[in-house]
């Protein structure tokens, strides 16, 4: 087992920079910005691509800076923000969808029923999850409401609404191929795309609600794309383009506005690593 690092405080860790190859123009600047963003998520997150090789121990590549990490780092989280919007706007529609979907074909608890699903394992699975889910919100005015009035039984338009998109995710992937394609035409698409897509999706939500990483970032479940969309499926842009077909045009004009005006402002960014085609702007044209 290799030993852990040994902890460095700020003027240490400025230095360690400067001895492998980062240019720190003001080390004032330098420590602020460390005493307000953790250490191993500016430098080593941003720092991938920017290397004189791949292993993390050599230098930076000469001319590579501080403020170029910071930059980065800014600019991926006004990305998340715009990408949480989008996530936002879908998973509702989503959820509202599919809980009436249900709710109307096979009744209020109609979820319960193996029958309606492929598999009875994921199925038994997915109510495991919502019995842990109820616990964890126990407390919660829904959930109490429903255990003193209804033993514990929610309705599919409940559940909807406390379970985790990740588990609604599931939930549909896991539904007979008809209702997966019955749904999927609610949002215009065959339900290979929507299922696809729906686990992209949870994959960037997630990044997004832990404040992670999207700049360079591969996609662990790349988007199936249509024919016409010319552009990289492995990297963020992919899916901020798939969110935007279920947006109204003032929702999705607003988001690319705003990525036009961070692409302006942070200079450090490289297209390619987020998969923005040079053209990007003129796909919403």
């Amino acid at each position: 087992m290799s030993e852990v690092k040994k902890f460095l405080c700020y003027e240490e860790q400025i230095e360690h920079l400067k001895s492998v190859g980062l240019t720190i123009e003001e080390d004032s600047v330098a420590k602020e910005i460390l005493s307000k963003v953790n250490y191993y998520r500016l430098i080593n997150a941003y720092s991938l691509g920017l290397y004189s090789s791949r292993n993390p121990e050599d230098r930076y590549i000469e001319g590579v800076t501080f403020y170029q990490l910071y930059d980065l780092y800014q600019f991926d989280s006004e990305l998340r923000q715009v990408l949480s919007v989008l996530l936002e706007n879908f998973e509702i529609l989503f959820r509202t969808k599919l809980a009436y979907y249900i709710g109307e074909k096979y009744g209020a608890l109609g979820y319960l029923s193996p029958e309606i699903f492929k598999n009875d394992e994921y199925h038994t699975q997915f109510l495991e999850d919502l019995e842990r889910e109820k616990t964890h919100q126990s407390k919660s005015p829904i959930i109490e409401h429903h255990n003193e009035h209804y033993e514990g039984q929610l309705p599919i338009w409940v559940l909807v609404e406390i379970a985790s998109f990740g588990m609604i995710s599931k939930m549909y992937s896991n539904l007979n191929d008809e209702d997966q394609k019955n749904l999927a035409k609610e949002f215009n698409v065959k339900a290979y795309y929507l299922k696809n897509w729906l686990r992209s999706f949870v994959e960037i939500r997630n990044v997004c609600a832990h404040y992670g990483r999207l700049y360079n970032k591969v996609l662990t479940f790349p988007p199936p794309l249509f024919r016409d969309m010319n552009f990289d499926n492995t990297r963020v842009f992919s899916v901020l383009y798939i969110l935007t077909r279920f947006a109204d045009d003032k929702l999705w004009l607003r988001q690319v506005l705003k990525l036009k005006v961070s692409f302006e402002e942070h200079k450090s960014v490289e297209l390619h690593k987020v998969g923005f085609p040079e053209d990007w702007e003129k796909l919403w044209s």
